[in-house]
């Protein structure tokens, strides 16, 4: 059959301004939303415009690529974890959103795996810190101490990089009880901050006695134990046995007491009136001498004396006794 061409071109005419104006009409406006088939969550919730590509038309579609690109699609797996969704479970989340999606157009493969990424401060590791701390701050250096417990909210996940902390006491009058808050930075960037309390069993050296002592013992080595006490009844303690050798005790102490300094007086080894040596030596001459103490005096103590033969009054260290010492 044969068309003739005042037939047929009103036809053509017709067909070729339809196909102008579909190539001339703008494309239908919207988002597009491309997710690949993997990649790393950094934090610990998955949002939509972290794990795909949200791409406005036009900027008139802006504000709702911003809206699709924040949608929170759950829990993100811990560093070095992996979870894979089907398409069907990112279809749900992103429905159940409640988000305008008539306008947006989503590429979804069969599946999405993501892996975790970041680093996490485990408990471990803020314990750790916190021992670090310990071991160089009095009191708890010059005692011995125990971290008892450590109390804190989940540590945090932090992004990857060169990881510093830095931790911050607050002032205690109570070194058992430790309260402070550690500051994470990664490559020179504050990254977290995590608040700490902790109880420390802190002891401290100190001497104490080795058995039950009576009121008024002149003190021997065997009555006394250097040891560890409880920071709370360290305060004044001596620490050294020959600090308390030869005193006297003035109150009673249990054993494993702490000995202070309050609960001696220096024993009397010459009493006032009392006939003693007077040893004056240098080298290897060596002089003695009968005299009479004008005062009481402990050993090392510096005590007024007469010497019998001159009369004279000198002074003289306690060295025994009845015995003190001069130098000529």
């Amino acid at each position: 059959m044969i068309l003739s061409w005042q037939k047929t071109f009103p036809v053509f005419l017709g067909l070729t301004v339809i196909i102008w104006a579909l190539a001339l009409s703008p494309a239908q406006a919207g988002v597009n939303v491309i997710f690949p088939s993997e990649n790393t969550v950094e934090g610990e919730r998955i949002i939509l415009g972290d794990v795909a590509t949200v791409a406005p038309d036009s900027p008139e579609d802006q504000k709702l690529a911003d809206l699709l690109a924040s949608l929170d699609l759950g829990q993100a797996p811990g560093p070095g974890r992996r979870i894979t969704l089907r398409r069907q479970i990112l279809e749900q989340r992103i429905a159940s959103s409640g988000a305008p999606l008539s306008e947006a157009r989503f590429s979804l493969p069969a599946e999405v795996t993501l892996y975790g990424g970041g680093q996490s401060s485990r408990e471990s590791q803020v314990r750790t810190i916190v021992q670090n701390y310990l071991a160089k701050t009095e009191p708890y250096v010059s005692g011995h101490y125990d971290l008892v417990s450590l109390t804190s909210a989940k540590p945090p996940t932090l992004p990857n990089g060169q990881v510093e902390y830095r931790f911050v006491s607050l002032p205690s009058s109570n070194p058992g009880f430790l309260t402070g808050t550690i500051f994470f930075s990664v490559d020179g960037r504050d990254a977290a901050r995590l608040r700490i309390t902790a109880q420390i069993d802190l002891r401290m050296p100190a001497l104490v006695a080795a058995r039950d002592l009576p009121r008024g013992q002149i003190l021997a080595e065997g009555d006394l134990a250097e040891s560890q006490v409880a920071y709370s009844q360290s305060k004044g303690a001596l620490k050294e046995t020959s600090q308390a050798v030869g005193q006297t005790l003035r109150v009673s102490l249990r054993a494993g007491a702490p000995v202070r300094d309050r609960d001696l007086v220096q024993t009397s080894m010459v009493k006032k009136g009392e006939t003693v040596t007077i040893v004056a030596q240098s080298g290897g001459l060596k002089v003695t001498a009968l005299g009479q103490a004008r005062q009481d005096g402990a050993l090392g103590q510096t005590i007024s004396v007469i010497n019998q033969d001159s009369k004279k009054t000198i002074s003289a260290k306690v060295i025994g006794p009845g015995q003190v010492e001069v130098a000529f």
